[in-house]
């Protein structure tokens, strides 16, 4: 997910037919989207392996 928002974000910023339309917004606010998803996902999977390693301690 992490991958796929770098490659939109800097996709809005190179490719000048997109830099200079209507879809750059649009398109970087998917990429923060996914950026928001991505790190709530490692949240959770750190918070997950910890509750499991305190149970086999």
């Amino acid at each position: 997910m992490l991958l796929v928002a770098v490659i939109l974000f800097s996709a809005s910023m190179v490719i000048p037919a997109l830099h200079y339309s209507k879809w750059r917004d649009i398109v970087q606010g998917g990429a923060l989207g996914l950026t928001l998803a991505g790190i709530i996902s490692i949240i959770t999977l750190i918070i997950d392996y910890l509750r499991e390693s305190k149970k086999g301690a």
